[in-house]
């Protein structure tokens, strides 16, 4: 009689063998790592100017002799809030941005509703509104000063020929003057406007306009009700980024005015690089810049809490 096996026999794997302990990076320190480089650069090129100008706006700070740095705790605040130049330059730049903006904004609307409802050669419009923005600052502000001269520019020469027989001095009429930067800032800056309004106008779903039309709201409805409560996230970004933009001009009215006639187009970013490289008060200088980071933080805030409550 043979022998039956076990039908259950007791079977004893060899473990397997212990793999080699390796250096393992968590995502968090991976992450860290390769952020490193930006996080360096950033501290050079931002956070280190950003400290050493408030630094050197609390110091009586002459350039060329350091030795001679002083700290003077706010005078340097206290003295240019008390500066008639800064206080018309305030005033400028505070009426740059408030007429400019808004009509900036308007037009800008008006041509991205336009551009909203054409289906053929909307980027052949797009392309043409960009072309301003392939100019760089400086040279723009050349070609309007061109085009402003009493003798040579195409303004006048049209508006003589029109009848008008003393055209006026864009940039040397001293109530004048600022309005005409005003023009160039208007027509180089609406593109942006249209641009991101029209993005804007082109995601709002269609059902919205759907449901409005079949409940027989008329156009200003639908507008009022359903175009400007989507859109509006969209209209916070942009008035934001050409607030802030419009409240630092520098290049336009270094170029066509600097700053004349009579300090009348004085703006605050031009006040500030002239106190800096003109007279040498880097101490001053650095305050007013920090004067007008603090005004455009709380104007930033501002609008934002306001568009918020709105919505």
């Amino acid at each position: 009689m043979t022998e039956r096996a076990d039908p259950s026999p007791l079977v004893y794997a060899k473990p397997p063998p212990k793999p080699v302990a390796r250096f393992h990076l968590s995502d968090g320190w991976f992450g860290f790592l390769i952020t490193v480089p930006a996080l360096l650069i950033m501290l050079t090129v931002f956070v280190f100017p950003l400290v050493f100008s408030a630094y050197t706006s609390l110091h009586r700070f002459e350039i060329t002799r350091p030795d001679r740095t002083r700290f003077i705790w706010f005078e340097n605040y206290a003295t240019i809030l008390q500066d008639d130049a800064f206080q018309r330059a305030l005033g400028n730049t505070l009426t740059y941005v408030l007429v400019a903006v808004p009509i900036e904004f308007a037009i800008g609307l008006i041509l991205a509703l336009a551009l909203a409802t054409i289906t053929r050669g909307r980027g052949m419009f797009r392309t043409l509104l960009v072309i301003p923005q392939m100019l760089a600052p400086a040279v723009m502000a050349l070609m309007w000063k061109f085009m402003y001269n009493d003798e040579l520019g195409i303004i006048n020469h049209l508006l003589r020929e029109w009848g008008v027989n003393r055209p006026p001095l864009w940039l040397t009429d001293t109530p004048l003057a600022l309005f005409s930067i005003i023009i160039v800032e208007i027509w180089a800056t609406v593109p942006i406007f249209v641009l991101l309004l029209l993005a804007g106008l082109l995601s709002i779903p269609s059902e919205y306009y759907e449901a409005a039309a079949i409940d027989g709201g008329s156009a200003w409805a639908v507008f009022r009700h359903v175009t400007l409560p989507l859109l509006q996230p969209v209209i916070l970004v942009a008035l934001l980024i050409r607030g802030m933009d419009a409240f630092r001009v520098f290049d336009l009215v270094y170029v066509l005015t600097g700053g004349g006639p009579a300090l009348r187009t004085d703006v605050l970013s031009y006040y500030i690089f002239r106190t800096a490289f003109t007279d040498r008060d880097f101490g001053l200088a650095s305050a007013g810049a920090w004067i007008v980071s603090i005004i455009l933080l709380t104007g930033g805030l501002i609008l934002i809490r306001f568009m918020r409550r709105r919505a």
